[in-house]
């Protein structure tokens, strides 16, 4: 569905081109897809879009600012860039520094990044490494393929802040990618109404990986209406709304379980969906209507679905859902049945009518 992990033994510059351009990413030595995350507090978390993103390198140059800065850090610092990618000492001492400053951002085990749990790459990972005289001042991992270059992770030491080392990581990662003829760099994603990836855009002009249509688009034409997770909620409002007026209560809810396939590969029927629509049932015991809409097919999906977990009662997890307010629902799903699939808004108005309690 829109969260998928793959840990293959070996990944081809061919293929690491086909993952990326189909909207996938690297974590490590793993390749994924999610197209939605939760962000925020705990206690508010929600659900965003994480959209794709790449620059195209083809006559691509760096703004006047960018040029500027790497005068600046080429007069002060030595770059290297190419190395096959490795954890030393001196890396473990900047990114120290570095997570005592940002601690979520900082690399926790090397081993996540530099093998495929047997010791080994599956990508060809690489690094770029910026020396200030013989001190490691700050680094930058990144995957190559035939085409493409994929931005893993930038380090640098919070001394050196004043020289931004971060941007200029990928800077140094693009200048290098066009110099190898590559057509791509992959920047991973952005998240719209989440501040903090906005920095990407500072790179260039970038294009996005349209979800519905599977293509990039440049972007400067994403409109608000076109992001994801903006335009699944509305639509499911618009649904809550339709049984509203006709007497029928409902909940939507951000669901923290969609991405379970990351973890959890049992041939079980999970929910998958990010956020959905539960509507109340004259039947409860036995039909739980839960309401999805689905953002490639661009129509409704209803289904009959089970909550479950440890201690988990379905029909008494059903009535408390039903009156709760809280905007994510946090206990695990299946899908027992298709009560209706790919329909429009007044064919899934209809079948949840069916079952109403009115």
């Amino acid at each position: 569905m829109f969260s998928r992990i793959r840990y293959p033994e070996k990944v081809s510059p061919e293929e690491l081109d086909a993952y990326l351009a189909a909207g996938w990413r690297c974590m490590g030595q793993a390749v994924y897809t999610s197209h939605f995350m939760f962000f925020g507090p705990e206690q508010e978390k929600r659900v965003y879009s994480t959209i794709p993103a790449r620059l195209p390198l083809d006559g691509h140059r760096f703004s006047r600012s960018q040029r500027k800065l790497w005068r600046r850090n080429a007069a002060v610092f030595r770059i290297e860039v190419g190395s096959r990618a490795s954890f030393d000492e001196d890396k473990q001492r900047v990114n120290s520094l570095y997570a005592k400053e940002f601690p979520r951002r900082a690399i926790g085990d090397p081993e996540d990044i530099l093998s495929n749990g047997k010791g080994r790459l599956a990508l060809d990972t690489r690094e770029v490494t910026i020396y200030d005289g013989e001190q490691l001042a700050a680094f930058s991992f990144f995957d190559m393929g035939h085409r493409s270059m994929y931005s893993k992770q930038g380090i640098y030491d919070p001394s050196y802040r004043k020289y931004s080392l971060g941007f200029f990581t990928m800077l140094a990662e693009i200048s290098y990618a066009q110099e190898q003829g590559l057509s791509f760099y992959y920047p991973g994603y952005v998240v719209p109404g989440n501040a903090e990836f906005d920095y990407k855009h500072r790179i260039g002009p970038l294009e996005y990986f349209e979800l519905k249509s599977s293509s990039w688009k440049p972007f400067s034409e994403l409109q608000e209406n076109d992001i994801p997770i903006h335009y699944l909620r509305r639509q499911l409002r618009g649904l809550q709304e339709a049984l509203k007026a006709r007497g029928v209560r409902s909940q939507l809810f951000d669901y923290r379980f969609f991405d379970i396939r990351f973890y959890d590969s049992r041939p079980y029927p999970f929910l998958e969906h990010p956020c959905f629509l539960l509507p109340d049932s004259k039947h409860k015991e036995s039909l739980c209507p839960v309401t999805v809409f689905d953002p490639v097919k661009m129509k409704f999906q209803v289904y009959n679905c089970r909550f479950f977990g440890l201690g988990i009662d379905h029909l008494s997890t059903y009535r408390q859902a039903i009156r709760s307010t809280g905007p994510a629902f946090k206990i695990p799903a299946a899908v027992f049945d298709i009560l209706n699939e790919s329909c429009t808004l007044e064919e899934a108005l209809a079948t949840l009518m069916q079952i109403a309690p009115v």
